[in-house]
């Protein structure tokens, strides 16, 4: 894990290559319905048995495990395996849906809204209340600081 000083710039550079894997794997996103396994399988013009005897299994064997791939049940050893079987290769990715450095920047605000706003609360009641514009500005500075300190950010 990086250390606590150099972990946002450890995020940026993931950001880096996550945006040509999030860009490369946009055209595929449920692109084959039945999944990849029964797609190669019926394009490479083999039979059900045929892919069961290269995996040494039952062709009721490979039925499943091309109904677990559809049903998201598969595992990453049998999609390997299945993999091998069709000679291709098993690329596997969790992409996250934005940028790691906006998932952190979010998390830092929703966070220092948490803490700001009992203490902004109990100033007005206390008719010491803060503008909107204090209240923003205290929001964005513990949110800058909290960023800093990636263990608080997800207790």
């Amino acid at each position: 894990m990086p250390s606590k000083r150099n972990y946002l710039l450890a995020a940026t550079q993931l950001d880096r290559k996550l945006t040509v894997v999030r860009n490369a794997a946009t055209p595929f996103r449920n692109a084959v319905a039945g999944g990849w396994i029964r797609a190669l399988r019926q394009a490479l013009g083999l039979s059900a048995a045929a892919l069961g005897r290269r995996m040494k299994l039952a062709q009721q064997s490979v039925v499943q495990l091309e109904e677990n791939e559809k049903n998201g049940t598969i595992t990453l050893a049998s999609l390997r395996r299945a993999a091998e079987a069709l000679d291709a290769e098993l690329i596997y990715a969790v992409v996250p849906r934005k940028n790691l450095r906006d998932t952190i920047s979010d998390r830092a605000k929703e966070l220092a809204k948490e803490r700001v706003a009992p203490v902004a609360q109990s100033m007005q009641l206390e008719a010491q209340g803060i503008s909107e514009q204090e209240l923003s500005e205290r929001i964005t500075e513990l949110a800058r600081e909290l960023e800093q300190r990636p263990r608080e950010l997800w207790r």
